[in-house]
């Protein structure tokens, strides 16, 4: 078995390609492609071995790639996507596509070949909330929420049918209090519980899910700072908002490991990584310091090893994670600047 990382470095605009080592909990850098300039988000279709990056150029684009033998990577072209992208998710057949700068969800369709295509209407939502910054689907396919940080809301669609759109967007989930900033999302597998780590205020909160109406209800919280973090409630970074504060609440990831039992988070200002126990009443496990503001965070398919990329240090660390939150670290490599976006193929 063969498991490979897929690193997206904005600011060199390449995407690195890694051979994972799950048993020593390593990275061995196998190829570099260069040329994506803006490069900033990922998404994976296992099925067709397709790799999706969406670039934060002067028109945005959708950079499609199929890996090939031993993880390289041939692309298969650049095709414009409606809006800016913070966030790319796959959906079967079609790319789900989150604007942060546009306030935007959109659903691009791929044909058979996993390219984006004309023959079916792409679906936008302009108008559902600002700041939209994550989507997911539910594994049984019924739902996709989205984040909308500008709105303190989690956004909810379910599957059109018929003549009706692609999604139809159901009442939002308030996330309170107003200002805490909804960032990106989980969804546990089972589908019972989505779960949010918001920006401005940094706390982890879950929500029980109704598989039928796709409602949402508050089941609890957990804050990921501590008094000695020394920081205030954050801001939302957009034109023209508010002073950004000397140290802000700047929460960032939100991602599941070992078979969802534990949710990892980290927060920017403090360059953390925090361990959460999952579930209702969601407890902080354990928590070190990482890379210099660590955006991007990533768990590797065997559950337990944790890719950390920061913004500004220029490198990424591994981490292996204990079913009791305990953290080992196994490895930090130098990578492109600003590795924003892990994904992974595991082949078998």
């Amino acid at each position: 078995m063969s498991t490979y990382s897929f690193i997206a470095c904005r600011a060199e605009g390449t995407i690195e390609v890694h051979a994972l080592d799950a048993d020593r909990g390593t990275l061995r850098r196998l190829s570099v492609v260069e040329g994506v300039e803006g490069v900033s988000t990922l998404a994976f279709d296992h099925e067709r071995a397709m790799l999706y990056a969406g670039r934060a150029t002067p028109e945005p684009l959708l950079s499609v790639f199929t890996v090939v033998a031993g993880g390289r990577l041939e692309h298969r072209g650049d095709f414009a996507l409606p809006h800016s992208a913070a966030f790319l998710a796959f959906d079967g057949d079609a790319v789900l596509v989150a604007s942060y700068h546009d306030s935007a969800l959109s659903r691009v369709p791929v044909d058979a070949d996993g390219l984006p295509c004309t023959e079916r209407p792409t679906f936008t939502d302009a108008d559902a909330g600002r700041n939209i910054h994550a989507v997911a689907t539910t594994r049984d396919g019924r739902h996709v929420y989205a984040t909308a940080l500008g709105s303190d809301a989690i956004l909810a669609y379910r599957r059109g049918a018929g003549d009706e759109p692609a999604l139809v967007r159901l009442p939002a989930t308030a996330v309170e209090p107003a200002g805490s900033g909804p960032r990106h999302l989980v969804i546990s597998s089972d589908g019972s519980r989505v779960t949010v780590v918001t920006e401005m205020s940094g706390e982890v909160i879950t929500f029980a899910r109704d598989a039928e109406t796709g409602a949402l209800t508050r089941a609890g919280e957990v804050s990921i700072v501590t008094p000695d973090d020394d920081l205030v409630t954050g801001v939302a970074r957009v034109a023209g908002g508010a002073a950004v504060p000397e140290r802000p609440i700047w929460a960032a990831e939100i991602r599941q490991a070992r078979s969802g039992a534990l949710w990892v988070t980290t927060e920017r200002t403090t360059s953390k990584l925090t361990v959460i126990e999952a579930g209702d009443t969601p407890r902080v496990l354990n928590s070190v310091r990482t890379e210099e503001r660590p955006r991007a965070a990533a768990v590797a398919p065997s559950g337990d090893l944790i890719l950390v990329g920061g913004e500004t240090s220029g490198g990424v660390s591994v981490y292996r994670v204990s079913e009791t939150g305990v953290l080992e670290a196994t490895q930090r490599i130098e990578t492109g600047g600003n590795p924003a976006w892990f994904a992974f193929q595991r082949v078998d």
